[in-house]
């Protein structure tokens, strides 16, 4: 992954003159301008998103003007933000997305340089790979395949989780909450929230994709559950949210429902009767 993002750098940033070194590899007697690339910190992020990576890359000048560090950092943050890099070794497919500065400029003085870091976190990493055993919830597979059928061969749907090689442009499916809510004595109705998000190759495309799932939902009113059995889910409430960040919290949100039969206690059936007497009238 660290290789795949220092030749990424090589190749788009023309000015350090392929000089992009990890920590140990730089010295103070390096000529700027050349890059650094550190790996950071690995924290558990969400449950879909898996592991989340900190890469920091340093951009090094001369000691002249953090004008030209801005420079630099404007190039690397075009050659790695939001951009797909395909690890070389092991065929893994990442993106990295920037997070901002790693503190404040600084003058190194032993190196006679100046700085400034830059981090990028490389999300939906999963190191412990655990084999399912258990489908999806059936409920999630009609919702995903009918985004599918919706959005074309173009788009890739996925279910529960982004998994580390995910491609753009994506739509991520997950199941947020479940409410039974009772109808009658004999019926009660299932409701399932899901969460979309939806990634693009580019904003605009990002948001038009968010935009034909939502409206697409609104038109639907029902999705096919099982069309060989007429089962169908009721589409509620749906919104999206352009502003929520498509990797961790996703921009789409729709409620889907559908009313089951409470199962009918078996009892023994009365098979005879008897009976004695008379019933008398009252007074």
């Amino acid at each position: 992954m660290r290789e795949a993002i220092c030749q990424k750098l090589i190749d788009s940033v023309p000015e350090v003159q392929g000089k992009v070194y990890e920590p140990q590899a730089a010295r103070a007697g390096t000529k700027p301008p050349y890059l650094v690339v550190r790996q950071g910190v690995e924290i558990e992020d969400t449950p879909w998103t898996g592991f989340r990576r900190i890469i920091e890359v340093w951009p090094y000048v001369a000691r002249t003007t953090f004008q030209k560090v801005d420079d630099l950092a404007v190039k690397v943050v075009a050659a790695l933000d939001k951009q797909i890099l395909t690890d070389a070794a092991t065929g893994e497919v990442f993106t990295c997305q920037y997070l901002g500065t790693v503190g404040q400029d600084f003058v190194d003085e032993d190196w006679d340089a100046i700085t400034r870091g830059l981090r990028f976190a490389v999300l939906a990493l999963q190191p412990v790979a655990v084999p399912e055993t258990v489908a999806n919830d059936p409920w999630l597979e009609a919702l995903a395949d009918w985004t599918e059928t919706i959005l074309g061969t173009a788009w890739t749907v996925y279910r529960n989780a982004w998994p580390l090689g995910y491609r753009r442009p994506a739509v991520m499916w997950r199941l947020a909450g479940v409410e039974v809510q009772e109808k009658a004595r004999a019926m009660f109705e299932v409701r399932k929230r899901f969460i979309g998000h939806v990634l693009g190759s580019t904003p605009n495309e990002q948001i038009t994709g968010a935009l034909t799932v939502i409206q697409e939902l609104g038109n639907a009113i029902k999705l096919p559950l099982d069309t060989a059995n007429k089962r169908y889910l009721t589409v509620n409430n749906p919104a999206v949210d352009y502003r929520a960040d498509a990797l961790t919290a996703g921009q789409v949100s729709v409620i889907l429902s559908r009313l089951t039969n409470r199962p009918a206690a078996e009892v023994p059936l009365l098979m005879e009767t008897y009976g004695r007497g008379t019933l008398n009238g009252g007074d």
